[in-house]
């Protein structure tokens, strides 16, 4: 008990007010400083323990709000509480999971459960990335929004998988020169054409 509630236990047994085996305690030791207690005798005072009533000995408070981790129902202060919170712990509002194994992403080594850790994969929300990256971005083709690096988007590129800055189209088949089988669109393969241009 701290001094002062030692005094007022005092005060309100001498007044008659309340006096239970605690406050008869007090009353007998008042001339001595109030005694430590450690409610839950993990070697914590209570007046410093982050859960007075939790044994909790390394005191452990991850979101820094007084209360320890022990005892608080939401300890990372993400505002999920613990028991529903897939990372809980670490901070993570949005409560994403990426692969569905129960396990947030923001705590998820493998966010798209493919065998390949995230730090090493070329397409960590993906799980076929298949391990390619065309033009060497370090993003893989799977989840690459220009998977040949022409600076054109996928959806616009007239050949998305081979490097063509200039976009032309020679028959305006919407397929990219460097990419079409057929150049004039004569219905003969280049290569079979004896004019393809």
């Amino acid at each position: 008990m701290r001094q002062g509630a030692v005094w007022w236990a005092l005060w309100f047994c001498l007044a008659g007010v309340a006096c239970d085996d605690k406050a008869a305690v007090v009353v007998a030791d008042a001339d001595v400083d109030a005694a430590v207690l450690d409610s839950d005798g993990d070697g914590v005072d209570d007046d410093v323990d982050t859960c007075p009533d939790v044994p909790d000995p390394g005191q452990q408070d991850a979101d820094n709000d007084g209360l320890g981790d022990a005892c608080d129902v939401d300890a990372d202060g993400d505002g999920i509480i613990d028991e529903v919170d897939p990372c809980p712990g670490l901070y993570n509002p949005d409560r994403l999971d990426n692969d569905g194994d129960g396990v947030g992403d923001a705590c998820d080594d493998d966010d798209d459960d493919d065998g390949v850790i995230d730090t090493m994969d070329l397409c960590p929300l993906d799980g076929d990335d298949g391990g390619l990256d065309m033009d060497g971005d370090g993003i893989g083709d799977v989840c690459d929004d220009d998977r040949d690096g022409d600076t054109f988007f996928n959806f616009a590129d007239n050949c998305p998988d081979v490097r063509n800055e200039s976009q032309d189209d020679q028959d305006r088949d919407q397929i990219g020169d460097v990419c079409d089988d057929d150049l004039d669109g004569d219905g003969f393969r280049n290569d079979e054409d004896t004019c393809p241009h």
